[in-house]
């Protein structure tokens, strides 16, 4: 691991010293496991591009945590560490945001087109079912991860318009549902033409910038944050991002694809099952 990734770690480790030491909060066994938490849940989506929202959301509601309470800090915490995963994949070679570059005009692009879809789902929310949201979902998110399996040696031919609707489409989705975002976005890159990588770094970038939106709209309408619950679960995301740019710089292409395909599929299937359970 290189020196600007320990320093970051270091960082990371300092700030959250300092936050508990001036808010004369003492050691918790609570707080560390909500770090832990929080750093899988991370670790899995900056290495994979999905899996954060999806897997930390329910947990931290069965613990009895309100949603009004968690998803904004969630939303925080995946604007945060989306840029900072970014960065480290370009510094590590996963995806090359250089000026001009076209990883770096799609995720230029994407995330133009999430904020867009971000902001028309808000509108729309309340007039869908959301039964038949969650289908709709867990069916695209279901036959995506399946088509990345089955396609896996075919080489597909980028196309502008394509990350035009795929942008619109997921975040479309995520302002609707809460979900789906990641899996659609990953996916969709790699069905579109985009490595797979790639494809991690620049779902990490985009959904900064939809997540940045999503906490933008909330302190609009005057929610706040809890830091009790806002510090360990931004602290745990953000540390995880080194450890997961390093898994994807190491790991083969193929393998990363087929693992993406599985996840795709399984949260896919997830989403279906709690329509009908």
């Amino acid at each position: 691991m290189s020196a600007k990734k320990l320093l970051w770690l270091l960082l990371i480790v300092v700030a959250y010293l300092t936050f508990t030491v001036i808010r004369g909060e003492a050691f918790s066994w609570g707080s560390l496991g909500l770090i832990a938490l929080c750093f899988s849940c991370e670790l899995m989506d900056s290495s994979l591009g999905m899996g954060y929202g999806t897997t930390l959301t329910p947990i931290l509601l069965a613990f009895g945590y309100q949603p009004l309470q968690l998803i904004p800090t969630i939303l925080l915490s995946e604007l945060l560490s989306g840029f900072a995963s970014s960065y480290f994949h370009h510094d590590s070679g996963n995806v090359d945001f250089s000026r001009n570059s076209r990883d770096s005009k799609t995720a230029g692009l994407l995330a133009l087109g999430s904020m867009i879809g971000v902001i028309i789902g808000v509108n729309v929310a309340v007039q869908v079912p959301t039964v038949l949201l969650k289908l709709f979902i867990g069916v695209i998110i279901t036959l995506a991860g399946i088509s990345i399996w089955i396609l896996n040696n075919r080489t597909f031919v980028y196309k502008t318009w394509k990350m035009c609707v795929l942008a619109l489409i997921a975040s479309f989705n995520k302002a609707l549902s809460g979900g789906g975002y990641g899996p659609l976005m990953t996916s969709g890159q790699i069905l579109s033409g985009i490595n797979s990588r790639a494809s991690v770094g620049i779902t990490s970038f985009a959904e900064g910038f939809t997540c940045l939106v999503g906490v933008i709209l909330f302190l609009g309408k005057g929610q706040k944050f809890a830091p009790e619950l806002m510090i360990p679960v931004i602290t745990g995301a953000l540390l995880s991002v080194p450890f997961s740019t390093e898994f994807v710089k190491h790991i083969n292409e193929t393998m990363l694809k087929r693992v993406i395909a599985v996840l795709t599929t399984i949260l896919g299937i997830f989403t279906l099952c709690k329509v009908f359970l």
